[in-house]
């Protein structure tokens, strides 16, 4: 019986809902392929678009909510990944998958966990069926300077964090050849 505690206490840290989390790229969404355009609120009520950043910057996307618990553990990561790497043409956009049972909870959210790069809603799922059908929590996509998905990592656990800076650092340096 413990065995199994454990066992499910693992799948809970790995991943907030679709299947397992591993760091294998998801079916729909794909390394190499174009990253696919939105537009969505942001906690401000004003617009974002992924388009107005495609070519200009290295984005990566985050897909979370606020129930999630591995969710949560990466965030401390992705705000010092954002305030070390955003002069160098880094944004982290977070994506709230929040349903209407706690959308509104996502301000709050935010400012309690100080996030301070940009946090979009996607409390339609719209965005997620762009990027990843099933819904798994965290997701992270990595968007290269030439608008291309570079990564996709499904679930968060801990020493995750350095695989993902290694991969901003890549995407990052190829940025700055590019231009």
């Amino acid at each position: 019986m413990h065995a199994a505690a454990l066992g499910l206490a693992a799948f809970v840290l790995a991943s907030c809902g679709g299947e397992a989390a591993n760091t294998a790229p998801s079916s729909t969404a794909s390394s190499g392929a174009a990253a696919p355009d939105f537009t969505a609120r942001d906690l401000d009520g004003q617009t974002f678009r992924l388009a107005d950043h495609l070519g200009k910057e290295v984005v990566l996307l985050d897909f979370w909510s606020t129930y999630c618990e591995p969710c949560k553990a990466e965030f401390p990561h992705l705000r010092a990944m954002y305030e070390a790497d955003k002069s160098r043409g880094f944004l982290v956009v977070g994506v709230a998958m929040d349903g209407p049972e706690s959308i509104a909870d996502v301000p709050a959210f935010a400012k309690r966990h100080r996030i301070e790069f940009p946090i979009v809603f996607d409390d339609d799922s719209r965005i997620a069926s762009l990027y990843d059908p099933k819904k798994s929590m965290p997701l992270t996509v990595l968007i290269g300077h030439d608008g291309r998905m570079a990564v996709v990592r499904e679930g968060y656990n801990p020493g995750d964090e350095k695989l993902l800076a290694a991969d901003v650092a890549k995407a990052l340096d190829e940025a700055a050849l590019a231009r």
